[in-house]
């Protein structure tokens, strides 16, 4: 019985070692935020081109109220749609933990998409990185007044996982 709680608290701490390295936290736009940037529609993405996002990453946007944050498809992002968000975050900040797979954002103010406040993110699931789409061209070509994401900090997805590993341990302890 010592030895199973024993081997149990050694597998927690390696979960929680994998957790800290694969989840982390990246603000979008840095000291910018979100909001029409000032290198057009490729400043975004060109930011996330850079960038290895995994599924439980968080993305930070913080914006003023004359911006907004919507999950759009992949359709509506390309067309800068405004009228289907998914969904739809009016109050900054925004901490969204992403998903694997592809995510879209854009502001639905006025025709700030068209202007390049849109972001596509290809997050992949955790033990296998991807890189997010490559940049779209612009109609005014390449600018080099993009704003890069910062490094990424730890998220809270250690804790996440530390407590549901010491669930199964306790469910493992009252079975034996």
């Amino acid at each position: 019985m010592a030895s199973l709680v024993a081997v149990i608290v050694v597998l927690a701490a390696a979960l929680v070692q994998a957790a800290a390295a694969a989840a982390k936290t990246y603000i979008v736009g840095d000291s910018l935020g979100w909001k029409v940037p000032p290198g057009g529609v490729v400043a975004y993405s060109d930011c996330a081109s850079q960038h290895k996002f995994m599924a439980g990453d968080i993305l930070v946007f913080n914006f003023t109220g004359g911006h907004t944050l919507a999950t759009v498809s992949m359709d509506d992002f390309d067309a800068c749609n405004t009228d289907h968000a998914i969904t739809l975050e009016l109050n900054s900040p925004v901490n969204y933990t992403l998903d694997s797979g592809n995510t879209y954002f854009i502001c639905l103010v006025d025709d700030h998409c068209v202007q390049g406040q849109q972001l596509a993110v290809t997050a992949s699931a955790i033990g296998s990185p991807t890189i997010s789409p490559a940049p779209r061209s612009s109609p005014d070509g390449p600018s080099g007044n993009n704003t890069p994401l910062p490094p990424p900090q730890p998220s809270s997805a250690i804790r996440v996982i530390t407590t549901f590993v010491i669930s199964i341990a306790l469910v493992i302890t009252n079975f034996c």
